[in-house]
């Protein structure tokens, strides 16, 4: 599905470094169930951005970190806001300062996918980002500004890795894989595109 993207005017930019000069596209890949081991890669293959979590039951938030791949720089925390029936995100500077906080529009509902977001730009504004399906399965979902569509979300595919138990003779589904690719228009920032993703992976 074609989706004609624009470069975002204000610009909205969380972090400084991370704006893209031309129309690109990135894949993430999802290494695990939960989250906890993810990649974000150029076209070219170099790693962009990386996400860590906690093993499974030992944060209530299911927070997660994100770092620069080429700096090994921690950009950000990614973390839930516990016991919330909204379903909120919040995104945290390593100091603890709030530069994004994310919402699922419904819990029940095909808008589950649906995600608005108060990113808090370097700039001192705060502006409304939004995601948006494009059809029921969520197979192709865009991030806007106002009318303004600067990036697309594309699902590539889900790969379950089986594994054979030579004393049973069974053989077992074991973590499954995820991949996406992303489609970002100039003057786009990636580090908030990133954190969108990652309240996307947690829908």
């Amino acid at each position: 599905m074609d989706v004609l993207l624009q470069t975002p005017m204000p610009p909205v930019n969380m972090l400084s470094g991370f704006v893209s000069e031309n129309e690109m596209t990135f894949t993430v890949h999802c290494h695990d169930d939960y989250f906890r081991n993810v990649t974000a890669s150029d076209s070219a293959g170099k790693p962009l951005f990386r996400v860590e979590g906690a093993k499974f039951g030992t944060s209530w938030s299911w927070r997660r970190r994100v770092w620069e791949s080429s700096s090994d720089r921690h950009l950000f925390d990614f973390r839930h806001n516990s016991f919330d029936i909204k379903n909120g995100w919040v995104v945290e500077s390593p100091d603890g300062r709030k530069l994004c906080s994310l919402v699922h529009k419904s819990q029940v509902t095909r808008d589950h996918s649906c995600i608005n977001a108060t990113v808090c730009t370097e700039a001192g504004e705060q502006v409304l980002v939004v995601m948006r399906h494009k059809d029921h399965e969520a197979l192709v979902t865009t991030i806007n500004v106002g009318d303004t569509t600067i990036a697309a979300i594309y699902k590539i595919n889900n790969i379950s890795n089986i594994k054979y138990n030579p004393a049973t003779g069974l053989r077992k589904r074991s973590e499954s894989e995820s991949f996406w690719e992303i489609r970002v228009a100039s003057g786009v920032d990636l580090s908030f595109v990133s954190s969108h993703m990652a309240s996307f992976l947690f829908r």
